[in-house]
C-alpha cells in the first residue's frame, strides 16, 4: 500500500538556485543518515485543514502536510495572515505541535493564519520503487521563503540543515562525504539550470509512465529493481549498472519481455549519453538473476563474465572472462574523477556454486547477490547450496564490507556490515532452535518444522522445510545430530 507524502524543494526568493537540504538522523528507518528535502507523510488532520488558492482539491491535504512538516522540521513558517506570529510564539507553538499538545489546524486558527496553495507549488510526483517494504506516493512541492528566513533544526529526526548549491552538494556526494536520498540526486542534477524545472517534471512524469527510475544509493551504482519470478516475500530482483564511463550490468534479471524492454531502454539512454556498455557480470546462475541474460546479449552483443561453475550451467550464453577470487575489473574513472577505479571479485559460495560478490574500490559499495537479503532470510537449499560454506562466505564478507551493501532482493543497506552481522546472528539463533527441538528420539523434518518455524507463514512452509533440512545436514556433518528411522535426533 502506498502512503501519501510530501517532499519540499525550498529556496530563498532572491537565491532560487540554492536549495534546502536536511540531514536525517541515522536512527530513522527510512533514509536514516541521508541528506534529503524536508517532508513527511500526510496525517489525518491534514485532510480537514482548509486551503486557499487551490486549483486542484486533491492537493489540499498534501499542501497542508507540506506547510506543517516544514514548520515542524525546520521552523520555517509559510502560512499567511494579517499578523505574522512573533518568533518566540512560533518556537512555543512548534514545541507544542511536535509534542502533540495542539493540532496544526488549531494553531492556524489561534493566529488567524491560513495555508495558501500558491506558496507550495506542485513540482513533480514520484512513487517509491518496489524494492522498499514501505512505499510512498510523494508529491514534491516547490516553496519560496524570504531571504531572511532562518532554518532552525532541533534534535530529533533531523541533525542538521541549510541552503546549499546543488552542484556543491552533488560534489560532496561524489567524493563520498555525504549520502543523498536517491530522488534528490535526480532533482539536484537539474535544479537551477535553464529549463531545469521542466526537465524534472518530464523525468518524474516518465517514471509514472513506467520508465525506470535512476536510483543511486551510492555514486556509480545505478539500481534497477525489476519484476521477476522469485521466492516470496520478494517480487523483484535488483539488477545493477556499475560504472560511469565504462558500464557493467550485474545480474540482468527479468524473464518478462516487457520488463526486459524497460531495462534495455535505460541502457539505451545511458549509451546515448556517451557511456560504453562493456559487459555483464553474474553473481550466480539462479533463474531470477539471469532471466534477461540471453536477450541482453542478443540486443547489445556484450560478453558475460562469471565463475566457471556458473558458465557450466548456462551453456547458451556467450562468456568472456572467467572470474576468480581476488580478480579485478577496470571501471575507468570514478564519479569524483579519480583514476584507477576497480571492481574486486570475491568468490562466496554456499547459496549457490560459484556465487560471486563485487566490491568497487572508491566507496566500498558491494553487490552481494543472494548472500544477503534485506527483506527476509536467504534460502540455502541443500540441492544447490551448503549451509556451512554459506556461513563461511558471510563471515568473509563481514571482514571486507565497509560501505553500502546491494542485496539481490530488497533495498540497499548503507551500513552493510551491520546487515551481515544481523544475518549471522539470525542463523546462529535458528541453529540453536533446531538443537533445542531435537531429542534422543528421531523426529521427521515435518515434525521439527512445525515446532521450530512457528513464526513462518504456512504458505512458505515448503521453503522453510528446505532451509531446515540444510540446518540438520550441517549439524549431522559436525557430529551434533544424526539421521535414523526416517528422522533426525541428537547425536549420542
Amino acid at each position: 500500500m502506498l502512503r501519501p507524502a510530501v517532499s519540499l524543494a525550498v529556496s530563498r526568493r532572491n537565491r532560487p538556485s540554492e536549495i534546502l537540504l536536511v540531514e536525517r538522523s541515522r536512527k530513522l528507518r527510512f533514509f536514516g543518515g541521508f541528506h534529503a528535502f524536508p517532508g513527511g507523510a500526510v496525517d489525518d488532520e491534514d485532510k480537514s485543514v482548509p486551503v486557499e488558492g487551490l486549483s486542484d482539491p486533491l492537493l489540499a491535504p498534501l499542501v497542508v502536510a507540506g506547510a506543517r512538516e516544514l514548520f515542524e522540521e525546520t521552523g520555517l513558517w509559510v502560512p499567511r495572515g494579517a499578523r505574522v506570529p512573533e518568533p518566540d510564539e512560533l518556537r512555543e507553538d512548534r514545541r507544542r505541535l511536535m509534542a502533540g499538545e495542539i493540532g496544526f489546524g488549531a494553531l492556524l486558527s489561534r493566529h488567524l493564519q491560513h495555508v495558501d496553495a500558491r506558496d507550495l507549488e506542485p513540482l513533480c510526483r514520484m512513487t517509491t520503487p518496489p524494492f522498499q517494504t514501505v512505499r510512498f506516493d510523494t508529491q514534491f512541492l516547490r516553496v519560496l521563503v524570504s531571504d531572511e528566513a532562518e532554518v532552525d533544526i532541533w534534535d530529533g529526526e533531523l541533525v542538521s540543515g541549510g541552503f546549499v548549491s546543488p552542484a556543491a552538494a552533488l560534489e560532496r556526494w561524489r567524493r563520498g562525504e555525504i549520502s543523498v536520498a536517491p530522488p534528490m540526486i535526480v532533482i539536484l542534477g537539474e535544479w537551477g539550470s535553464e529549463g531545469g524545472v521542466e526537465r524534472i517534471r518530464a523525468l518524474a512524469g516518465s517514471y509514472e509512465d513506467g520508465r525506470l527510475h535512476r536510483i543511486y544509493f551510492s555514486p556509480g551504482i545505478l539500481l534497477a529493481p525489476l519484476k521477476t519470478v522469485t521466492q516470496p516475500p520478494a517480487t523483484h530482483t535488483n539488477t545493477l549498472v556499475i560504472g560511469e564511463e565504462i558500464l557493467f550490468v550485474v545480474d540482468p534479471s527479468p524473464t518478462d519481455p516487457d520488463e526486459q524492454e524497460r531495462f534495455f531502454g535505460l541502457l539505451d539512454d545511458l549509451v546515448a549519453e556517451g557511456r560504453k556498455l562493456e559487459g555483464i557480470l553474474l553473481t550466480h546462475y539462479h533463474p531470477d538473476h539471469v532471466g534477461a541474460l540471453l536477450p541482453m546479449q542478443k540486443r547489445f552483443s556484450v560478453p558475460a563474465h562469471a565463475h566457471r561453475d556458473q558458465m557450466a550451467r548456462l551453456p547458451k550464453a556467450h562468456f568472456g572472462r572467467t572470474l576468480e577470487h581476488g580478480d579485478e575489473i577496470d571501471l575507468g574513472r570514478a564519479p569524483d574523477g579519480s583514476s584507477d577505479w576497480k571492481l574486486r571479485v570475491y568468490h562466496v559460495p554456499g547459496h549457490a556454486r560459484g556465487h560471486l560478490a563485487f566490491q568497487e574500490s572508491r566507496y566500498g559499495a558491494i553487490a552481494v547477490g543472494d548472500l544477503v537479503s534485506t527483506l527476509s532470510t536467504i534460502l540455502v537449499d541443500p540441492s544447490d547450496g551448503h549451509l556451512a560454506t554459506y556461513l563461511d562466505s558471510l563471515r568473509f564478507l563481514e571482514t571486507v564490507t565497509r560501505g553500502t551493501l546491494y542485496p539481490g532482493h530488497g533495498p540497499p543497506a548503507p551500513s552493510g556490515r551491520t546487515v551481515i552481522e544481523k544475518t549471522l546472528d539470525h542463523r546462529k539463533a535458528r541453529e540453536q532452535q533446531i538443537i533445542d527441538a531435537l531429542s534422543n528420539e528421531p523426529q521427521s523434518v515435518g515434525e521439527l518444522l512445525r515446532r521450530i518455524y512457528t513464526d513462518v507463514d504456512p504458505n512458505v512452509f515448503h521453503l522453510a522445510e528446505r532451509s531446515l533440512l540444510s540446518g540438520l545436514l550441517k549439524l549431522e556433518e559436525e557430529g551434533r545430530a544424526r539421521q535414523s528411522g526416517g528422522g533426525y535426533s541428537l547425536a549420542p
